[in-house]
């Protein structure tokens, strides 16, 4: 069975313990760094994550939720990186609501139950 790369119209930028930033930009990449890659622990977003961005690629639920679904778990874990104009806004106002800034937790989640 071929995997058909299901896109998002605005990437996801995320910032690892090892400093890279990597940029996702389609649901099969995204879903592989949850599943692979994704530093521990692994909170409750991630696992929503990980269910959403599954159903996202057999196209049971649209891509843009899969993307939301995504950024919350990198926000949940410290390594989303904020992009410019509108969306740095919700990342501000999100960094409010956790306490923290979600870039500077990149060396590994930081989830408060």
């Amino acid at each position: 069975m071929m995997l058909v790369s299901v896109r998002w119209a605005t990437p996801v930028m995320a910032k690892f313990g090892n400093g890279a930033v990597r940029q996702f930009d389609c649901v099969h990449d995204a879903l592989d760094c949850l599943q692979h890659e994704w530093p521990s622990p692994r909170g409750k977003r991630h696992e929503k994550a990980v269910e959403v961005l599954s159903a996202a690629l057999a196209r049971l639920v649209p891509v843009e939720d899969a993307r939301k679904a995504f950024v919350s778990a990198c926000v949940e874990c410290g390594i989303l990186v904020p992009q410019q104009g509108k969306k740095l806004r919700k990342v501000r106002k999100l960094r409010q609501v956790l306490g923290r800034d979600p870039v500077a937790g990149a060396a590994g989640c930081k989830v408060s139950g």
